[in-house]
């Protein structure tokens, strides 16, 4: 089975004491519409921050490549080292 590219986009909310906490992620069809979704999201004031991320999966390998963003919306938490 080929490698299949997923692009997600993955919100953040708030959390207990002000903290972000991740929403629900989504798999989105195309880069354009997780970030339409992230902009709309945080306009509408339905979220604090999102995360748009591409991502490669072999399914042969069950391994997935190192996200790569591809926007950063409002807040988000940092990256982890």
């Amino acid at each position: 089975m080929p490698a299949t590219t997923h692009i997600v986009y993955q919100p953040y909310v708030a959390g207990p004491r002000g903290a972000l906490k991740p929403g629900t992620p989504m798999t989105c069809r195309t880069p354009e519409e997780g970030i339409r979704r992230a902009e709309r999201a945080l306009a509408g004031g339905s979220i604090l921050g999102a995360r748009v991320v591409r991502v490669f999966h072999d399914p042969a390998a069950d391994e997935f490549g190192a996200p790569e963003y591809l926007g950063e919306f409002g807040q988000v938490p940092e990256e982890a080292s």
